[in-house]
């Protein structure tokens, strides 16, 4: 049977390596002229490192867990609000947080698949659904599939088409810079996780990596400079007098490394993620804001849930195949995309509001915070598996 992926993102690698490893012929089909590796760090949560093992690739990521530590939430000097105990929190989820370099990460899924997988420069402008098959448009002629997965990211051109009465994305209003410093700043002790400011709204955040260096970013609204140096200095003046870390990260960092986007997500969820021989996966089918780190999690959980779909399918199945993809993983990103959204709104709250939530935080026990945290990680699938197991030990 053949697979066609379209994006070769780290959703859409994910995807081809998923139905690559269930023994079917995989085309992935990416619009650039060459691979996008670049960007700067991405964090994968235990239910994106679980994922991943469901796919092969999850040692290699293990391997690279360096957050064993304390991680929080602290105001913008760094006094502490809310803090989790990473260990304890592997041990409950039953994985690590890791944090990589996004270019890593996309050759590790890159180099997992035959070097004839993934052909660029190839822009698909159209489908067709065939009945028996789907013929895609592209430059260089039709190409036709048994199956189709749509992972061409959150601006997707080909979701409008699938669904053309959903809204799409909206902006937040909200800008985010990232980059990597490539040490730590020397003499200063690093706020692993999340700094937040009730008076602006305004976040920064850093988390160290295996290799060394640091990946922060920074958030706020409304307009900056465009020129990467002008803002680089913009930036660095906009973190004065919060802890040393934030301007010390960013002065690390050079101004072209810093990369800036609007934080976008969808307007409402999608009506369906399946369109009979079609699927939408990663933000293509469920952009979300990263509050809860789970944009590319959610990309790998769906990867793992095409492998077990397509697992010993037939041309003929996939469409109750895909239903399957759409009953299993819709529900669970909807409610990802939800909480997202809502930790997004609380984590920008200024006034008298964020000095309450500033204060509500700091009573949550620790022993909860952990809980809290370690469940929200937690892979489906694998608690689906442990509850079979249960119940056939019972049996």
């Amino acid at each position: 049977m053949h697979v066609v992926v379209i994006g070769a993102g780290l959703g859409g690698l994910a995807a081809a390596v998923a139905a690559d490893r269930v023994g079917h012929t995989v085309t992935v089909l990416e619009r650039t002229p060459e691979l996008r590796g670049g960007g700067a760090g991405v964090g994968i949560m235990p239910n994106g490192v679980l994922a991943l093992d469901a796919l092969g690739l999850g040692g290699p990521v293990r391997e690279l867990a360096s957050l064993d530590e304390g991680c929080g939430m602290w105001d913008r000097h760094g006094s502490p609000l809310l803090t989790a105990d990473l260990a304890a929190v592997q041990e409950q989820a039953g994985a690590p947080v890791v944090v990589v370099r996004r270019s890593w990460l996309h050759g590790l899924l890159s180099d997992a698949l035959a070097p004839t997988t993934v052909l660029t420069d190839v822009p698909v402008t159209a489908l067709y659904d065939a009945g028996d098959h789907v013929e895609l448009r592209t430059g260089g002629g039709p190409v036709h599939a048994d199956a189709v997965i749509v992972a061409d990211g959150a601006h997707s051109g080909l979701r409008g088409t699938l669904l053309p009465d959903h809204p799409g994305l909206e902006g937040t209003g909200e800008y985010a810079a990232r980059g990597i410093a490539p040490v730590p700043p020397p003499g200063v002790e690093l706020a692993v996780g999340e700094l937040v400011d009730h008076r602006t709204g305004d976040r920064f955040g850093c988390l160290p990596l295996a290799d060394g260096g640091v990946h922060w970013f920074a958030t706020w609204h409304g307009p900056s400079p465009t020129d990467p140096v002008e803002r680089h200095g913009w930036l660095r003046e906009r973190r004065t007098g919060w802890h040393p870390a934030a301007v010390a990260l960013i002065d690390a960092t050079p101004a072209d490394a810093v990369h800036v986007l609007e934080v976008q997500q969808l307007v409402t969820p999608l009506p369906t993620l399946a369109v009979n021989r079609v699927v939408l996966l990663g933000d293509a089918g469920h952009a979300m804001t990263p509050d809860l780190g789970q944009g590319a999690c959610q990309a790998f959980e769906d990867a793992a849930t095409v492998a077990s779909v397509l697992d010993g399918a037939t041309a003929a199945d996939v469409p109750a195949a895909f239903r399957e993809y759409d009953a299993r993983r819709r529900p669970r990103a909807d409610a990802v995309l939800r909480k997202s959204r809502r930790m997004h709104r609380l984590l920008g709250l200024t006034g008298w509001r964020g000095r309450l939530r500033d204060a509500l935080l700091r009573r949550v026990p620790a022993r909860l915070a952990m809980r809290s945290m370690a469940a929200k990680h937690r892979y489906p699938e694998q608690q689906q598996g442990q509850r079979r197991r249960m119940a056939s030990s019972a049996g």
